[in-house]
């Protein structure tokens, strides 16, 4: 793991969390939160893995926020796989819409647009 901030792990744990939440796998889920909690609370306990333990805990939090609104299901990607997954989404989109034969001012605009509000519908 040659990251910069060496969140790799984490963001590992939390993205399977939230494809299994995706598919309905609430026993793998729970797996995942099992082991991302157990990282946050044992192997992060010396004082120079500070800030993947932080960062972890934001992690956890957003999991725990999102349950309590219900919206769990929703939960995007993080680090390189939700960049992945947003460029793929922008890719596919683009393609609809030149199938639909929009003129590419339109184009523009209506991805321009669902870049903005990517996650949020």
């Amino acid at each position: 793991m040659a990251h910069e901030n060496n969140n790799d792990f984490a963001d590992w744990l939390y993205n399977r969390y939230v494809e299994a939440l995706r598919k309905n796998d609430t026993i793998r889920a729970l797996i995942f939160l099992d082991v991302m909690s157990q990282y946050f609370i044992k192997a992060l306990t010396q004082r120079r893995f500070s800030k993947q333990k932080r960062y972890t805990g934001n992690l956890l939090k957003s999991i725990e926020k999102a349950h309590k609104n219900g919206t769990a299901n929703k939960l995007a990607l993080v680090g390189e796989e939700w960049q992945r997954e947003f460029q793929k989404a922008m890719a596919d989109y683009e393609k609809s819409l030149r199938e639909m034969d929009f003129d590419e001012e339109t184009i523009t605009e209506l991805i321009i647009e669902k870049k903005c509000n990517y996650g949020n519908n």
